[in-house]
């Protein structure tokens, strides 16, 4: 019951109560959600820096997932030294470390991580299937997508639905992705499990700059 309490905690963005029981009770930080994955992990999630930062100060050890989602560079590269087999594999949840650095817009992480041969086109194993590449265009983060795809992400990688990482970069009005995308190689014409496209998305969003590219580049 009380990891629920605390899952709920972190959830709900009530930190100061969280904080108070961390406090009083420290080895909780070592716990899983009621989620299945790490309590720091699900803070992560959240986007809770209070939450991920009340449970970092309690937590002496860091799995490399966990690390890689707060974009900790040292501590994944001294567990990376320890256990290369860490590079490609995933976490409880189907992500790998790659994959996470990106989610949470971890540059310099990601950077390191393709230097020592992280390969950018490993889905996650679950139900999302999401590549890097399809996390740089959710989280519309220009830099990320241009590295890996520079190191060989691939552009028209499907996800859970079918979409594309062009439907994502449309469906969030991503004028400079999307540009980014085509020029290596999108299909703009691809179509998700339902029939939608990168246009249509692009005009769920009312996007000028980005329907037009779309266009021009034969969207249609």
């Amino acid at each position: 019951m009380i990891m629920e309490e605390l899952t709920e905690l972190i959830q709900t963005g009530n930190s100061q109560a969280l904080i108070k029981k961390l406090d009083k009770n420290p080895s909780l930080a070592d716990g899983s959600s009621s989620h299945g994955v790490s309590l720091l992990q699900f803070a992560a999630y959240c986007r809770n820096e209070e939450a991920v930062n009340a449970i970092r100060k309690h937590k002496q050890e860091l799995d490399i997932f966990e690390a890689a989602s707060l974009g900790e560079d040292t501590t994944v590269y001294q567990l990376l030294e320890t256990d290369k087999n860490l590079l490609n594999s995933f976490s409880t949840d189907g992500f790998t470390i790659l994959g996470l650095a990106t989610f949470f817009g971890h540059l310099s992480l990601v950077e390191i991580l393709i230097q020592k041969g992280a390969d950018p086109n490993i889905s996650a194993n679950n139900q999302f299937r999401v590549t890097p590449l399809h996390s740089a265009c959710a989280i519309s983060n220009y830099e990320i997508a241009d590295i890996l795809l520079k190191h060989g992400a691939d552009v028209n990688a499907r996800q859970m639905s079918g979409v594309t990482p062009l439907h994502s970069a449309a469906h969030n009005g991503q004028f400079e992705i999307s540009d980014l995308l085509i020029k290596h190689g999108a299909d703009v014409n691809a179509k998700m499990e339902d029939g939608r496209t990168p246009l249509s998305m692009a005009e769920e969003e009312g996007s000028e700059k980005v329907i037009s590219l779309i266009r021009e580049s034969g969207g249609i």
